[in-house]
């Protein structure tokens, strides 16, 4: 399958010089408003300009030298794209069609006089405004006009360099050009939930202009390019930007309610919002049918794919939905002002329709404020204090491998393990957040995140999260089950004791159920001696907390290995910060 699709057909127009044949092309171009690229005595090269019936395609119009009349005539879709909906046989038949007019139109005598003086045009030097002319052509044609605002078509190439210009930028000061890290992400301005909805609300806007690599921006650039040829057209440049902004801010509230604590960013959302917008007038605005059948699948499988392809790890399908359902009822209220003939009607439906789009944002953005976790004001203050900073950085990392190990008094050789490290001035708290499993809590800096840390067992998952001090250890694991039966199986033998030779439950287990932070919790203390039975060893505290969460049939396992008694406030204080939302 060709990537540019094209047709290839024949027209006869015997009787006729070539300049004659020419002329009556020229006037066929001139009534249905194609551009002449180029003009040659053996042919012309047509450009149908970028609309709503159109994409652009290249006509070449060949007069075969030596034959009465005959003429190769080739219209190429000059984008890519898989199929052409008919247009390039269509631009043909008009051509003919609008020939055959033309040359009904022109008496013998008109179409010689017009011939002759095509034909001294030939022979002589271009002027110099003739070939200004050519050159500013050339300029409009190019791939450049997308990016140079023109009457019309303003709106579209000004949001396209805000957007390239932010990531140069972004470039320029030393942002990762194509996987660009967490934190000069949230410093440009991407949106995060924890500082959106704590009182950087300006990120709901900043995050449409900010992309994750320049992969990212390339493909964005290129949908918005697809559409904002089309939409401009119709809606106008005012109500381009207006789209644009107001599309972005309701696609950044449905992310952040979906989604919250997922870093978020990219102009896809806004540009989901003028797609929506584009599907609405092709549905209830008055174009003709065969348009709106071709361009209507050529949007609808654009925004079907790339809201599947949106359901890949990674990509915030959230926001284009929200663009999308915005953008819709934003276009609704466009078509329905398009139907007062009155200018001054249409911007007053078009504006009231905007403002109430602002005002669901608005709405939305609030109440998503007034209900924010409490873990989000923890992670603003560590913001505002540079701690995130630094734990992104690896600094407080290092800091934790730099902490002295402390050996006990007496002979070193009898301590098998690593010293534990008490809190220090220098020591602060950090937030943990599992996204998939909405399991967050806090932890000093004293104790270090242990990553790639891997299951008990081979087929086991790794743990949500490993925390290391000396020999003391926090492990919480976290295992969604596919059937009610085995989960039910399984909460059953999590909850088994060993027994003793009387055959009851062993005291060395003591078992009782707790609450922490409204979570019910079973909580198992048990011995755990390390080390071979008939060696002296160690015997260590095991703690464990299971949290059943029926509904989404998931097993949280906490579990403490308590080596030194100092670590039992660290550990105690962990465990109280531990919240699972449901």
């Amino acid at each position: 399958m060709p990537l540019k699709p094209s047709y290839d057909d024949k027209l006869h127009l015997s009787g006729l010089s070539n300049t004659e044949i020419l002329i009556l092309a020229l006037e066929a171009a001139q009534k249905l408003e194609w551009k002449i690229e180029k003009i040659a005595p053996e042919g012309i090269l047509f450009q149908v300009p970028f609309n709503m019936y159109s994409h652009g395609e290249e006509i070449t119009f060949t007069i075969e030298q030596g034959s009465d009349g005959e003429v190769s005539v080739r219209s190429q879709s000059s984008s890519i794209q898989f199929v052409d909906y008919g247009k390039n046989r269509k631009n043909i038949q008009k051509l003919q069609k609008a020939m055959e007019e033309a040359r009904n139109s022109l008496s013998p005598e008109e179409l010689t006089q017009k011939g002759n003086e095509l034909e001294e045009d030939f022979n002589r030097p271009l002027t110099e405004e003739e070939k200004a002319y050519i050159e500013e052509e050339m300029k409009k044609n190019s791939i450049l006009s997308f990016f140079i605002p023109r009457k019309g078509f303003i709106a579209t190439p000004i949001l396209i360099d805000i957007n390239i210009l932010v990531f140069i930028l972004m470039v320029a000061s030393g942002v990762g050009i194509l996987n660009p890290d967490t934190l000069p992400l949230l410093k440009w301005g991407a949106d995060f939930g924890p500082l959106t909805l704590t009182g950087d609300w300006w990120r709901t806007v900043t995050c449409n202009f900010i992309h994750i690599g320049g992969f990212h921006l390339a493909m964005n650039i290129y949908a918005f390019m697809f559409v904002g040829l089309f939409l401009e057209q119709l809606i106008g440049s005012r109500r381009m930007f207006a789209s644009y902004f107001l599309t972005g801010l309701c696609s950044a509230a449905f992310s952040l309610y979906m989604h919250g604590e997922t870093i978020s960013a990219g102009a896809s959302g806004a540009i989901f919002g003028l797609y929506g917008i584009f599907l609405a007038f092709l549905l209830f605005h008055g174009i003709a049918k065969e348009e709106r059948k071709a361009l209507l699948t050529s949007i609808l499988i654009f925004v079907g794919y790339n809201l599947i392809y949106g359901l890949k790890e990674g990509i915030d399908n959230a926001a284009h939905i929200g663009g999308l359902l915005s953008g819709f009822l934003l276009g609704i209220v466009y078509v329905f002002s398009n139907k007062f003939k009155n200018p001054d009607a249409q911007r007053t439906v078009s504006i009231i329709g905007e403002l109430g789009i602002f005002c669901i944002f608005l709405f939305s953005f609030i109440m998503l404020c007034k209900n924010v976790p409490p873990l989000y004001q923890e992670i603003r203050q560590e913001w505002e204090s540079g701690i995130v900073e630094a734990y992104l950085n690896g600094e407080l990392e290092e800091e934790n491998e730099n902490h002295p190990v402390m050996s006990p008094p007496g002979n070193s050789s009898d301590r098998q393990f690593p010293s534990y490290v008490p809190i220090g001035n220098n020591d602060t708290w950090l937030s943990y957040y599992d996204a998939e499993t909405n399991f967050s809590c806090q932890y000093p800096t004293n104790w270090r995140k242990i990553t790639g840390a891997k299951g008990l067992t081979p087929s086991a998952p790794p743990p949500l999260l490993k925390l290391v001090n000396g020999a003391n250890q926090l492990t919480v694991v976290s295992i969604a089950y596919d059937t009610q039966k085995e989960f039910e199986h399984t909460k059953k033998l999590s909850l088994i004791v060993p027994r003793n030779e009387k055959g009851q439950p062993s005291e060395d287990y003591k078992q009782n159920d707790i609450n922490i932070n409204g979570l019910p919790m079973t909580k198992t203390t048990n011995p755990l001696h390390i080390g071979a039975p008939d060696e002296p060893g160690k015997d260590i505290q095991q703690i464990s907390f299971k949290y059943f969460q029926e509904k989404n049939k998931r097993i949280y396992s906490i579990v403490m290995l308590l080596y030194d008694e100092e670590a039992a406030a660290d550990l105690d204080a962990i465990v109280s910060s531990i919240q699972i939302t449901k």
